[in-house]
């Protein structure tokens, strides 16, 4: 996950997945017309896929009440310490069941900016570490490390579909098996997927971040010390 990439999220399943953590992180987010003026603070309060609208609070002062519907809406946030930017309507009375609520469509698409915030070290394919990690519906997955920091670890595989583990998943009890420097516990949660065409087909990457960042780096200090 290299400083400054980014990535579009476009799967309903990721875009529902992103706003649900906003919601429930309460997450500080901004929200200004497209077209320019100032933004105003808000939050996402909830998310109501059968209206296929998001409501969310406006500012203080309410200024988002004054969004006509239909304008055009960016959003801005950070989720898991990556940012997150959508642009969207705001919601029409005929979509909207709950009149006094500001609202807006929920999004075709959401750009999400990993943050580098620590050193990542590189697997040397010969390492062959790999993670063992069972969703909480008891799906397990095994997949190689990519790369390994202090706040996170990089995922991929030729087989586990970006549709399994889709963005916002909880792995619980995942282990981390360096092979001959042992093995580790860590919850993990996963920040963002993406597909690469490589010589020899498709892999598909996966960053997570720890649940308990004091408790991984604890257990990974040893690990990650020069």
């Amino acid at each position: 996950m290299e400083q400054g990439d980014s990535y579009l999220l476009q799967d309903a399943t990721d875009i529902e997945s992103v706003l649900r953590e906003l919601e429930r992180q309460n997450s500080p987010m901004t929200m200004r017309l497209v077209t320019g003026g100032d933004s105003v603070a808000t939050r996402l309060v909830a998310v109501a896929l059968a209206h296929d609208i998001f409501i969310h609070a406006g500012d203080a002062e309410g200024s988002g009440a004054h969004y006509m519907p239909g304008e055009l809406l960016c959003f801005d946030g950070a989720l898991d310490g990556a940012g997150v930017r959508f642009v969207t309507s705001a919601a029409r009375n005929s979509m909207n069941p709950w009149r006094t609520a500001l609202a807006a469509t929920l999004p075709a698409c959401i750009a999400y900016y990993p943050h580098q915030k620590f050193i990542r070290i590189g697997m040397q394919p010969v390492e062959a570490c790999v993670v063992r990690a069972k969703r909480r519906d008891g799906n397990d997955f095994v997949l190689d490390v990519h790369d390994l920091s202090a706040r996170g670890i990089g995922l991929r595989s030729t087989y586990v579909s970006l549709q399994a583990l889709p963005v916002g998943t909880i792995l619980p009890a995942a282990v981390l098996d360096f092979r001959s420097s042992g093995r580790l516990l860590v919850d993990l949660r996963v920040v963002f997927s993406r597909c690469v065409q490589g010589a020899d087909g498709v892999i598909n990457h996966f960053g997570c971040y720890y649940v308990d960042l004091d408790q991984a780096r604890q257990s990974l200090g040893g690990l990650l010390s020069v």
